[in-house]
């Protein structure tokens, strides 16, 4: 997915979910393991923020590049290519929990 191609609106962003390896770090694989949701993601896109009703804008406040944790359950997933295996999420930014610091 080209991301420069998206403009996100509001206050949402859009985000490359992060999924588990099959594989452990001892070595061990676990099937299935790696289409269990993390709630992790790192955020591609941005929209413009939210309109107030005074009409003041209210920019959104993650930035491109950072890895952000999400609520259970929240965003609309997309896909572009059938055949991507990668998962990305349009989020309201109220469903963003937390920025994870490297």
């Amino acid at each position: 997915m080209d991301a420069n191609k998206i403009r996100i609106n509001g206050a949402r962003v859009l985000v490359k979910e992060e999924r588990l390896s099959a594989e452990t770090s001892s070595g061990i694989i676990m099937p299935g393991r790696e289409k269990q949701q993390t709630n992790k993601g790192k955020v591609l896109v941005v929209g413009d923020g939210a309109m107030l009703e005074n009409g003041t804008k209210v920019p959104v406040q993650v930035q491109v590049g950072e890895t952000v944790i999400y609520s259970s359950f929240s965003g609309s997933p997309i896909k572009v290519n059938p055949n991507d295996e990668d998962v990305y999420l349009i989020l309201n930014e109220r469903d963003i929990l937390c920025i994870v610091e490297d």
